[in-house]
């Protein structure tokens, strides 16, 4: 035999005897080329065998035909690395209660139907890098004990990562979510990352921290959201990372579910708090949230009023500080009558001072304060029935301009509500 014969019957991947006639080995022959049997009876001997020289298991670029049950089929406890990388699973895939003490790589993988990865442990550092989930991807249970690397990950149907415990870095960045997603993370001690992931539209992500100890960061950097339901609920050590330059309307949010969650307020990078509330109130208005859209106005103001304290802009921070006791930016109604009755009690204790007059026969100095706080409300709601008027001097210069700031406040309070009930 030849030079050339003898490399034609070796497998160019690998270097394994090629599988009958086809010029790749049983393990990376195609799926018409192998029998389901021979390739399984096949795996459990290799298998066997790296059990047996104590090596890492090397999967890479393998096609697994059929229905594959790691725990059940082949009873696999993976003491060394796991390479996977580029295999294909044509087939459900099941590593139920699998442990990966060695690490284990999934890099560009493909899962044809569903995988389960259901309450498996992997020890080292995991890689789903570039892989392709055809079918549902069930992760529930599982714990991460390394870094866990999902970059450019595909995930064609329903992802479920339940009760999963990350306790490295895990990332998300670039992968495409083009089912439902619910990450019901029992424990994460290091930063979530969505940098630029793609959620399809009209699908959920649902992300729940409750039982978070650590603080943790939850990154949507230039993630696209577009028409996408963000359920969270999170712990009060979670903090919500938007990139304020690509935040998109239509998402579906509700704001009790971000409050002092939004990490830019949090550090206090006021300036860019600000941002993140307008994008925000933009795609609350744009989704008719409008009890949401005023708490992210209140909070952009209240961004926009913090980031002025300082010395050369403190004459914006007390300007901003009075409209927002005042009326609270527009959006609270109630306290324009909070401060009107303080504007009529103030007056009326300077009307007790300066005293008033009736407007009869006899002209009698009043300084009943029950009668004074009745001159005030007439005086600030400009009415004047004629029964009592100011003295001369300072009484005047406070009913006139009690009668200025009641006109104002009284406007004021029509805008307010207005705007409140349906004038957005």
């Amino acid at each position: 035999m030849n030079k050339e014969e003898e490399h034609s019957n070796k497998c160019p991947i690998c270097g394994r005897p090629t599988y009958k006639e086809s010029k790749y080995c049983i393990f990376h022959a195609s799926a018409e080329e192998k029998t389901e049997e021979e390739f399984k009876k096949a795996l459990k001997e290799y298998i066997q065998g790296i059990k047996e020289k104590d090596k890492d298991y090397n999967f890479k670029g393998f096609i697994f035909i059929g229905d594959i049950d790691f725990k059940e089929d082949l009873d696999v406890t993976f003491f060394k690395k796991a390479d996977f990388s580029e295999a294909t699973f044509e087939g459900h895939t099941n590593f139920y209660e699998a442990t990966f003490r060695g690490g284990a790589s999934f890099r560009e993988a493909t899962f044809e139907e569903n995988a389960v990865f259901q309450e498996v442990t992997f020890e080292g550092i995991t890689g789903f890098k570039g892989t392709t989930f055809g079918g549902h991807a069930y992760f529930k249970g599982t714990t991460f004990g390394g870094d866990a690397d999902f970059k450019g990950a595909i995930f064609r149907e329903n992802v479920s990562f339940g009760e999963t415990t990350f306790e490295g870095d895990v990332s998300f960045g670039e992968a495409t979510f083009e089912g439902d997603v619910s990450f019901g993370i029992k424990t994460i001690k290091k930063d979530m990352i969505f940098s630029n992931a793609l959620f399809n539209q009209g699908k959920t992500l649902e992300i729940n921290t409750l039982k978070i100890m650590n603080k943790v960061v939850i990154k949507f950097d230039n993630a696209y959201l577009e028409n996408v339901y963000l359920e969270l609920i999170l712990g009060k050590k979670t903090l919500i990372y938007f990139n304020t330059k690509k935040i998109l309307q239509n998402y579906v949010i509700k704001g009790n579910q971000i409050k002092n969650h939004i990490l830019q307020e949090e550090w206090k990078e006021f300036v860019q708090a600000k941002e993140v509330y307008l994008r925000l109130k933009n795609n609350f208005h744009s989704i008719g949230r409008y009890d949401d859209e005023s708490w992210a106005f209140k909070k952009e103001k209240d961004m926009e009023r913090k980031s002025y304290f300082n010395f050369k802009t403190i004459h914006k921070w007390l300007w901003s500080y009075f409209l927002n006791a005042i009326y609270g930016y527009g959006e609270k109604p109630g306290r324009v009558i909070v401060s009107a009755i303080l504007v009529i009690l103030l007056f009326a204790s300077l009307f007790t001072i300066f005293g008033i007059s009736n407007v009869g026969i006899e002209q009698i100095t009043s300084n009943n304060f029950f009668n004074c706080i009745y001159f005030s409300t007439i005086t600030f709601t400009t009415l004047g029935y004629g029964d009592f008027r100011p003295l001369e001097g300072w009484g005047r210069i406070l009913a006139g301009s009690e009668a200025f700031i009641g006109a104002f406040m009284m406007a004021l309070f029509v805008y307010t509500f207005a705007r409140r009930t349906g004038g957005r």
